[in-house]
């Protein structure tokens, strides 16, 4: 049966978790016998994100193209995050100049066989692209049109994740994704709300598409990235009228992110507060009051993505709510 719906509750764990290829193969760090299966399909960037970052967000249209250091066609102000092009790796990324939905120019993602690519455990490359850049508004949502070709219950995936630095931490301030694996022949234009966790003001936006995004969603139930799948994407667009902010004080830290036996909370507040702790099923699993700052124990959680949420006990109101990984 074909889905469609928007995808909630993952997009941390897909943008902090894409790595660009040919960062991967030149870190001979890596042990590339033992990356996960996430990495297998290349959904991944983390070492290299303060690269990345540009002033504003630019050539959202995919009107403006550059020619790359092997004659291939990039987006400019867009990152290639699949290209391993000077490996004699296939090109996952094209300019589409036939029968765009808006201007002269589209672009197409795709899903592609690498056979060289096996001896480092890369020979399915998806077509992966991202911008990331400074961002301090709130977008109530943004829309786009897209074309899709997604191969034996694979699906395609388009979204934004707006965040703020703080301390040494990335707090999720609200995201929006779109998922489906229907075919689309036909332009389709698309609207997704942003779903907000906090009342802050983000400083940072992550816009990010992918022609295959199986495992993040199905994690890996239907299977992994297909060879063949296809995403085109034209004339996207933030829209910015509400969703209005207050840049509060008001600070939460948890830490570590992933964690493995314990989380430490610290707030900037005195006032007493208590924190939830769910899991993706909306199950509550843990529940603790602290002021300030607190130590909590999850070693009894199993590995996953779980939602915290920080009441004021005085109020009732909901100081923040994020997220964050239990890995062992």
């Amino acid at each position: 049966m074909l889905s469609y719906r928007t995808h909630k509750y993952k997009g941390i764990e897909y943008v902090f978790n894409i790595i660009v290829v040919e960062k991967l193969i030149e870190n001979q760090s890596i042990n590339f016998l033992h990356l996960p299966s996430l990495m297998k399909i290349l959904f991944a960037i983390s070492v290299i994100f303060g690269t990345l970052i540009c002033s504003a967000q630019s050539n959202l249209d995919f009107e403006k193209w550059d020619i790359n250091y092997n004659g291939i066609d990039e987006a400019k102000y867009w990152i290639n995050t699949s290209d391993a092009t000077k490996y004699s790796a296939p090109s996952t990324l094209f300019k589409v100049v036939e029968n765009p939905e808006h201007g002269l120019a589209s672009i197409k993602l795709v899903t592609a066989y690498w056979e060289l690519g096996a001896s480092f455990q890369l020979d399915t490359l998806v077509g992966s692209l991202m911008q990331q850049s400074s961002y301090t508004k709130r977008p109530e949502s943004f829309e786009f049109s897209y074309k899709a070709n997604s191969k034996f219950g694979d699906e395609v995936l388009v979204g934004i994740q707006l965040t703020k630095t703080i301390k040494d931490s990335i707090i999720v301030i609200g995201e929006g994704f779109f998922t489906s694996n229907q075919q689309k022949e036909n332009w389709t234009k698309e609207k997704i709300e942003v779903e907000y966790y906090s009342v802050g003001i983000p400083d940072n936006i992550n816009i990010i598409a992918v022609s295959s995004a199986n495992i993040v969603i199905t994690n890996g139930k239907n299977g992994y990235a297909k060879i063949g799948s296809t995403l085109e994407l034209d004339n996207f667009k933030l829209n910015l009228e509400t969703k209005e902010g207050t840049n509060s004080d008001y600070f939460i830290h948890v830490f570590p992110n992933p964690a493995k036996e314990f989380i430490n909370i610290e707030t900037n507040t005195p006032e007493d507060q208590k924190i939830e702790i769910y899991n993706l099923a909306g199950k509550l699993e843990l529940t603790f009051s602290f002021n300030t700052q607190t130590k909590i124990d999850i070693s009894n959680l199993p590995s996953g993505i779980y939602i915290y949420k920080v009441f004021n006990l005085k109020t009732g109101e909901i100081n923040a709510s994020n997220k964050f990984n239990i890995i062992r």
